[in-house]
């Protein structure tokens, strides 16, 4: 495990939202200026990412073990859904911001800060378990999680959610791991160039977004301290107890337990500057999860150490 190099990539992170604080408050960034680089992720840099995340990389898994990794995928992230709606509830969280709060429990930050901290703990060839978690998280998070954010009334699934980038990307992706398709090396280099490029940007508009709002207003939520210790520390340590009983391989069980440790995606903040929502409340939420997440970090390195 490279301690090191896990504090290192906490520390680039936290540096480009402190980067997109200050350049909010010098009004380097406005409202106006987020929205315009939100669409810009959305429409471009995460689907590129997205890609790339299966181009010019080796074979680890069959075709039959991504689809298990694929079906654990699924029901992971179908039971923080369904825990999070409990959640919401036992909190009393406000009704307008339930849709926003069960996002952030629901969904993890991993096709920014996934992959380096799964690297740094359990080497690059875990890479591939993150991969197929992140497409099964951008499916969901780019429908279901969209409609949660903007807060559109009752959500109903139809053909229009799949005109979404985001989601077209992800599905790409999946069929050229499982149909082994070839692409090639110039390709692949173009994307991931251009798909790198989205969490640094992320990270920026969350920080901006932080800047146009009272700092007070960031860090006094007593609930949402509430709800973070339910998903960073209760969550992660009884899926590790379960998974373990179930005899699942140890690899992908620390691979579960470290994503279920990962703060919530900050890509809310980019969905409520592009579909509408309270951005300046999901900008509040996102520091102070991160805020959270410093303290519990130790958490992966305790199931590091028993894996």
């Amino acid at each position: 495990m490279n301690v090191p190099a896990l504090i290192e990539k906490m520390l680039v992170l936290f540096f480009a939202m402190a980067a997109g604080f200050v350049c909010g408050k010098c009004g380097w960034l406005d409202d106006a200026g987020n929205r315009t680089i939100s669409k810009l992720v959305v429409m471009l840099t995460n689907p590129m990412l997205a890609l790339s995340s299966v181009m010019g990389k080796e074979r680890l898994m069959s075709n039959q073990q991504v689809l298990m990794l694929t079906a654990i995928g699924f029901a992971l992230l179908f039971c923080c859904m369904g825990l999070s709606r409990v959640v919401v509830r036992l909190l009393h969280v406000p009704e307008g911001d339930r849709g926003l709060m069960r996002f952030l429990f629901s969904y993890c930050n991993i096709s920014y800060i996934g992959y380096p901290i799964v690297q740094a703990l359990f080497g690059m060839d875990a890479s591939f378990y993150v991969t197929v978690i992140v497409l099964c998280s951008q499916l969901l998070m780019w429908s279901y999680g969209v409609h949660l954010v903007s807060g559109h009334g009752k959500f109903h699934l139809s053909w229009s959610i799949f005109k979404n980038h985001c989601l077209i990307a992800s599905l790409t992706a999946y069929a050229i791991y499982l149909t082994g398709l070839k692409v090639p090396d110039l390709v692949a280099s173009m994307c991931s160039f251009i798909g790198q490029t989205t969490s640094p940007l992320i990270m920026l508009i969350t920080g901006s977004a932080l800047a146009l709002m009272p700092l007070r207003k960031v860090f006094t939520n007593g609930k949402l301290y509430m709800m973070y210790a339910v998903k960073l520390v209760i969550l992660p340590v009884c899926a590790y107890f379960l998974l373990r009983a179930l005899g699942v391989d140890s690899m992908l069980l620390g691979v579960i337990v470290v994503v279920l440790c990962i703060p919530s995606a900050t890509s809310a903040t980019n969905i409520a500057y592009l579909y509408g929502g309270n951005h300046a409340l999901d900008a509040s939420f996102d520091g102070d999860h991160a805020a959270f997440n410093a303290r519990t970090v130790w958490l992966r390195f305790v199931f590091r150490r028993f894996l």
